[in-house]
């Protein structure tokens, strides 16, 4: 094992199993090879705090602009509406049965001014990368609040912007924006 790149999942699709309680990502590598990642509840306990806080900071610095200030709130539930509208905007990845699949043990996480890069290690260490600009981040969160739901975990990890913003009863109909 040389250091060396780590692949790059090109689309991912987020699903919670009920049957395995935890999380799986099925992602694209470069070659078009499918990869299926398994999150637990306790891995995505610690990782969500660090994602939502950098969200949130990603967000602080344009608050000098009165507008963007007064629609913080508003932008993030749009982003998060859109978010759950086009939930399957592709085609879902489809893992077959030969996909390797991972047990994800750790997350390595790193992030700049531009977005968030997870690393995805294994017991044989890094299996997969995923880089995401806050949009995209904030959209995958969405997806993944969203299928938490499906899940018997308890809702705290969850800011209430993120979580309302999720298709609760008191969001607007997503598919109302045209």
């Amino acid at each position: 094992m040389g250091g060396g790149m780590v692949p790059e999942m090109a689309r991912v699709t987020t699903r919670y199993d009920r049957v395995q309680d935890r999380f799986s990502l099925a992602g694209e590598l470069p070659q078009g090879l499918p990869v299926v990642l398994w999150l637990t509840q306790r891995l995505l306990l610690r990782l969500l705090p660090p994602l939502l806080a950098w969200l949130q900071e990603h967000d602080a610095p344009q608050q000098h602009e009165p507008l963007q200030h007064l629609y913080a709130g508003t932008l993030q539930g749009f982003a998060q509406q859109a978010a759950c509208a086009g939930l399957e905007p592709q085609a879902p990845v489809a893992a077959q049965a030969a996909s390797p699949e991972w047990l994800v043990e750790s997350i390595d996480l790193a992030h700049g001014p531009a977005g968030v890069r997870l690393v995805f290690l294994g017991n044989q260490g890094p299996v997969a990368a995923m880089a995401m600009p806050a949009q995209a981040l904030r959209q995958w969160l969405g997806i993944v609040c969203h299928a938490w739901r499906q899940a018997p975990w308890p809702m705290e990890p969850w800011p209430a912007w993120l979580a309302e913003a999720g298709g609760g009863a008191g969001a607007p109909q997503a598919g109302a924006l045209h």
